[in-house]
């Protein structure tokens, strides 16, 4: 029972590939209904197993309870709990719940992410289920990628942007040029920690040679989807992970320095030169486009200031999930009504992770969600502070040594959350980012959690 559980946890990552034409939402649809429905069949086999397999269920009993005491485990659970809370108390509970069609989000997705979030800490109590999980992951990137390649060919059946339309971006089969960008992120942080990990004696295998052809795959589709917010994102990660190394190694330190520094220029000089005509011809060099002039992030200010204005209205809880339509009705800016380009867009959302929670779920929903992050972050630390004295006491008392986590997982974890963040500023979560950072913040609640219980949680299977 627990066996097919995981297997269907594991296919969750396919999500992304779901394509389903003969929707009005082709994009979106399938998978939203294809995540519900393996999450509900992997509970279902979870909640089997938890009846008729004695001899696993009374260590995931135990392994439950110990979960629930670990801050990154009640931080994601006061977030959805606060959400959940946001839509039955806001002006549209019904919608906030269900939400629509079209984004196919709301309560009835965050509470299937939540199950997905615990199942997975549950059942994935091992590193070789993690490297799994992530090569699940990566194969939903590249058939992510191949999709959009045939869709770009003009492939009959395929749906999405062509290599021919004027300002092309890729959308493989996620539809969004921004959500290519970010998930390609996700998937390049698996791709590295499977090479720093499984792979990291083997590089000349064909699984690492396997993983490298797909972080380079990763890259081109990065520079094809264009995306300004993702690009700083990465930028900023890079820098932060960088400077996270040479904080912990000397040896590094002038080398990274070194490194970033070149990272710094390069990015600069062709930021200050977009518009010449050789940054024009690279691939993607829309990115390098970073003003506040630029009308996209104009209309977003526009849909920050109506946000504002709602958080305001309502400071507590918000207007509840999927209510943003009704912020923006009540608080119409007639600056964002431009007849020669038409209505305008974006209208439901306001397109920043800071202003849609301020919005939606109010001041307790924002700091939930900031909540995360924060336990994440002492988790890492502390679990850094502990590897150290553990490290000392197996010296002293000739030990066996426990597996530490090296400096460069911890600066991936470090890179993926800055990454994810950033570009967060500018663009709201759906179902392709949820799905990554709630597999990220498992990963790490079992990579920085009490490693002691868990092994000894292991030890009473």
């Amino acid at each position: 029972m627990f066996k097919t559980s995981k297997f269907l946890l594991m296919l969750t990552m396919l999500m992304v590939v779901i394509v389903m034409t003969s929707t009005l939402f082709p994009f979106i649809v399938g998978k939203y209904v294809f995540f519900r429905i393996v999450v509900d069949l992997a509970l279902i086999f979870f909640l089997l197993g938890l009846l008729f397999d004695d001899r696993h269920s009374s260590a995931i009993y135990r392994h439950l309870s110990a979960l629930y005491k670990n801050p990154l485990v009640i931080a994601v659970s006061a977030f959805v709990g606060i959400f959940l809370l946001a839509g039955f108390f806001g002006v549209d509970p019904h919608f906030s719940f269900w939400s629509n069609f079209e984004r196919g989000e709301g309560g009835i997705q965050m509470l299937h992410f939540y199950i997905f979030f615990i199942l997975i800490l549950s059942l994935f109590r091992e590193e070789k289920d993690w490297r799994e999980l992530f090569w699940w992951a990566l194969g939903g990137g590249v058939l992510m990628g191949i999709y959009g390649l045939l869709a770009g060919g003009g492939m009959q059946g395929f749906v999405g942007a062509r290599f021919s339309d004027p300002g092309f971006r890729f959308q493989g089969s996620i539809g969004n040029p921004a959500y290519v960008a970010i998930y390609v992120l996700f998937t390049s942080f698996y791709a590295l920690y499977l090479l720093a990990t499984e792979y990291k004696k083997k590089l000349t295998s064909s699984g690492a040679l396997a993983i490298f052809g797909s972080l380079a795959f990763f890259a081109v589709i990065f520079l094809l989807a264009a995306t300004r917010g993702a690009f700083i994102g990465l930028i900023a990660a890079v820098v932060v992970a960088f400077g996270y190394l040479g904080f912990t190694n000397k040896k590094w330190r002038k080398k990274l320095s070194i490194s970033v520094g070149i990272v710094v220029v390069i990015v600069g000089i062709l930021i200050a030169f977009q518009g010449s005509p050789v940054v024009q011809k690279i691939p993607g060099s829309r990115i390098f486009d970073i003003t506040t002039t630029a009308k996209t992030f104009q209309d977003r200010a526009i849909m920050w200031k109506i946000a504002w204005n709602g958080f305001l209205d309502r400071p507590a809880l918000g207007w509840g999930p999927e209510n943003y339509l009704n912020i923006f009705d009540a608080d119409f800016n007639t600056a964002y009504f431009k007849p020669a380009e038409g209505f305008g867009a974006w209208f439901d959302r306001a397109h920043s992770i800071v202003f849609d929670y301020l919005a939606e779920t109010g001041i307790l929903g924002f700091l939930a969600y900031v909540s995360m992050f924060i336990s994440l972050l002492y988790l890492f630390w502390k679990s850094n502070s502990d590897q150290h004295k553990s490290a000392q006491i197996s010296i002293n008392q000739r030990q066996p040594v426990a597996t530490p986590v090296s400096p460069f997982e911890r600066a991936l974890f470090v890179g993926i959350i800055v990454a994810y963040l950033i570009q967060g500023l500018v663009l709201f979560d759906v179902s392709v980012t949820y799905i990554n950072l709630f597999t990220v913040l498992a990963f790490a609640t079992y990579k920085f959690g009490d490693q002691d219980k868990i092994s000894n949680l292991k030890s009473q299977k």
